[in-house]
């Protein structure tokens, strides 16, 4: 299952037992009836397990990169469409009451530096963002500082970072009347206070947490249109972090856009080989593995670029899709115990040549895939 799995199932069984037995064909024969069934007896939370020990391990043995000497996470929610089957439909319900599929909400805790996805939340549709990114804090430390598209701002949600540690920045809506003063106001950077008032002032009495207000800071960020943008930080210090920082820094948050394209596109997470639910969370929280096991191939890859002589005229970077692609097959090697060490450094080798462009200020209209068919037929798999 962390080998991508991206064919049928029988073709993938003995693509397995092919690299196992180091052989063109092996002669072992696992039924899809036999693999289905012995599933069912591993419970999901065993990916979610493993995901936390690597994430430790990388911590603990990777020299990371940082943003001013925070490590930078973005949250961000996405919809991913389900088979058609009456328990999905049950369990997750539906995006919109017209949809004829089932679909469930994920949220990522992503490092946008660094490329590793620190927790994934599944939840109903039905389960809002923000509550699903509170859940979100439970792996952070104290000191990080998280960055959030619109949507996400409330004043009892600030609080939540503060009694952590935890800085923040995210965009916000300028209808309240705090950010409509500021913006009258014409500067492009102030501290303000935030009261604690109707909703936030309900749910901080229900969660019996402080209902004082609180002193954040406001940033305008005029876009290319002209149109100001407002974030709002925890950031308070003018001196040690200047308003000409946070445009760029919004714009990192990017980063975990980019990675619901990598498990969306790459890795097919909406390719599902189950219509259940434990089997659902399986597939995505294996797949998940997948892409931060390709991601730490890709920090120790980093290490063995060698700069070119010759003036480049843009930057390049590691093809994340060809390091996830080299690690089929390669992975059933590694976590089996199949191979030496000598094999690893390879990879790592061939991962580290493959080097794609870093095109800066490119820009695209985002397409709307929402009345899409099912991509992925659970009867039609590709074979290879």
């Amino acid at each position: 299952m962390l080998n991508a799995l991206n064919g049928s199932i029988q073709a993938e069984l003995v693509r397995f037992f092919n690299v196992i037995d180091d052989s063109y064909l092996s002669t072992k024969s696992v039924s899809t009836a036999a693999f289905c069934k012995a599933r069912m007896k591993l419970p999901h939370q065993a990916f979610i397990e493993l995901n936390d020990d690597l994430i430790q391990a990388f911590y603990e043995a990777a020299t990371i990169d940082k943003w001013q000497g925070h490590r930078l996470l973005a949250v961000d929610g996405s919809v991913t469409q389900l088979p058609q089957s009456k328990e999905l439909f049950e369990h997750y319900g539906r995006a919109r009451s017209n949809a004829g599929m089932p679909a469930v909400r994920l949220s990522q805790l992503y490092d946008v530096k660094n490329n590793m996805t620190v927790d994934l939340q599944v939840e109903s549709h039905a389960v809002g963002e923000r509550d699903m990114a509170l859940k979100h804090l439970n792996k952070t430390q104290a000191g990080d500082l998280v960055v959030y598209d619109r949507g996400y701002p409330a004043v009892w949600f600030y609080k939540y970072h503060m009694l952590k540690n935890i800085d923040f920045c995210m965009r916000i809506v300028k209808s309240s009347n705090v950010v409509k003063a500021f913006i009258e106001s014409g500067k492009y950077s102030d501290v303000v206070d935030f009261p604690c008032i109707e909703k936030s002032l309900r749910r901080c009495r229900k969660d019996k947490i402080s209902t004082e207000s609180l002193r954040l800071r406001l940033v305008r960020v005029d876009l290319p249109s002209g149109e100001p943008e407002v974030l709002v930080s925890s950031l308070t210090d003018l001196k040690a972090y200047p308003t000409s920082l946070f445009a760029d820094l919004y714009h990192q948050r990017w980063g975990v856009e980019e990675d619901y394209k990598i498990l969306k596109s790459r890795l097919t997470i909406e390719n599902y080989s189950s219509i259940s639910v434990e089997g659902i969370l399986q597939d995505l929280h294996a797949r998940l593995l997948t892409k931060n096991l390709a991601a730490s191939a890709i920090h120790d890859a980093k290490r063995k670029i060698k700069k070119p002589k010759n003036t480049r005229l843009y930057e390049y970077k590691i093809n994340f899709t060809f390091a996830i692609n080299q690690l089929k097959d390669n992975i059933v090697r590694f976590t089996m115990k199949l191979a030496e060490l000598e094999l690893y450094e390879l990879l790592i080798s061939k991962i580290s040549k493959n080097l794609s462009v870093i095109r800066p200020n490119r820009k695209f209209v985002r397409q709307d895939r929402r009345n899409k068919k099912n991509k992925y037929s659970m009867n039609y798999k590709r074979m290879c």
